[in-house]
């Protein structure tokens, strides 16, 4: 691989890290936001949404069951490659805490390679 390859892969690699934080941050807020609405909301005042964040109603995602979520990594999941959690949050449309989860109870399906933030994952085969 040549060295201006090598360089925008680790830029795309960059963006694709700061658009999942950027989401993650989003998400955080928006929860904050949520709260604060509902307690006044019980103090009986109507809360104004605020900076175009709380404008849209949030849906309660239906609950994924492990067998759907294992179903979902082996149709993009190739063996012998790895991938990142973001990659595999994304191509799943699972949040970091359900992929958590997942991971707990289903120890032996994926295999790790690498620690914290740079671990990637594979098909345990």
């Amino acid at each position: 691989m040549s060295e201006s390859e090598k360089i925008k892969q680790l830029l795309d690699e960059q963006v694709k890290h700061l658009k999942h934080k950027r989401e993650e941050v989003l998400s955080r807020v928006q929860n904050e936001l949520d709260d604060i609405d509902r307690a006044l909301r019980q103090l009986g005042h109507v809360a104004q949404p605020s900076h175009g964040l709380a404008t849209a109603k949030r849906k309660r995602r239906d609950k994924v069951e492990d067998g759907q979520i294992i179903e979902t990594l082996r149709s993009f999941m190739k063996p012998g490659e790895s991938y990142t959690a973001a990659e595999i949050l994304k191509q799943a449309d699972l949040k970091g805490p359900r992929f958590a989860n997942f991971k707990a109870k289903q120890r032996d399906f994926l295999k790790t390679h690498g620690a914290k933030r740079s671990m990637k994952y594979s098909l345990n085969e």
